[in-house]
């Protein structure tokens, strides 16, 4: 009796090693598995890809998912990338998106995000800034051609600078800049022929915006019916 006695207990300790073994070969492979799912990220991040680049153009609804996806050494950034996208969704003056567009942390939280992707998706970020500058200057060019084919005779049309402004590659506003001394008048025909192309040609949303030199004279969003001064402050 004694002797089965030792032997049980010489066996526990070698149990235990074994649990111990077991514990340390499982957890590992269960820590791997909550760490996001990087195959289903990268599907996001693949098929957005036609939507421009990823980081400024994904709607929030993919973000979201991308950030529920996403392995812990990026979820952070995705998490930037979330934000500062919801905050230029919510902006019309065309003014505080340049801001918001070229902000310092928005620009490091997307290159952070753009060498993840590519490092770890097999993205390729030139193939992708390819993209993104093609569209938009197919996008600018078929507005100069609107412009030149139905405003040619307009005495804006040869000494206005007309600008799209993209989020990504998605259309959200158009600025218009005529030269100093420009009327009022000229100002409304150039922002109805802007919203004619934008609103009515494009069945785009987005903000247009009329200066004269550096000075803010009208502004149209796509809620609105008409052009106006309502929400413009005049600069000396």
């Amino acid at each position: 009796m004694l002797d089965h006695n030792l032997k049980v207990i010489g066996k526990i300790p070698l149990m235990l090693s074994s649990i111990m073994i077991t514990v340390l070969l499982i957890a590992p492979s269960c820590s791997s598995g909550t760490d996001g799912d990087l195959d289903a990220y990268c599907d996001v991040i693949s098929t957005n890809l036609d939507l421009g680049k990823p980081d400024t153009n994904l709607p929030i609804d993919q973000l979201d998912l991308l950030i529920s996806l996403a392995p812990s050494e990026v979820k952070k950034i995705a998490t930037e990338i979330r934000n500062i996208s919801a905050d230029v969704a919510e902006i019309t003056q065309l003014d505080q998106l340049f801001a918001a567009t070229f902000d310092p942390e928005a620009i490091e939280a997307q290159n952070s995000f753009q060498l993840y992707n590519s490092q770890n998706c097999d993205i390729n970020a030139a193939v992708v800034e390819d993209l993104v500058s093609a569209t938009q200057t197919e996008t600018q060019t078929e507005l100069n051609q609107f412009l030149t084919t139905n405003y040619d005779e307009t005495n804006w049309n040869s000494t206005t600078n007309v600008e799209v402004i993209f989020n990504g590659i998605k259309t959200v506003g158009i600025k218009g800049t005529l030269p100093l001394g420009s009327g009022f008048r000229e100002a409304e025909s150039l922002c109805q022929a802007l919203s004619l192309w934008l609103y009515a040609v494009k069945e785009l949303e987005g903000t247009i915006s009329i200066q004269v030199g550096d000075n803010p004279v009208l502004e149209r969003s796509s809620e609105k019916l008409i052009c106006s001064t309502e929400e413009i402050e005049l600069t000396d």
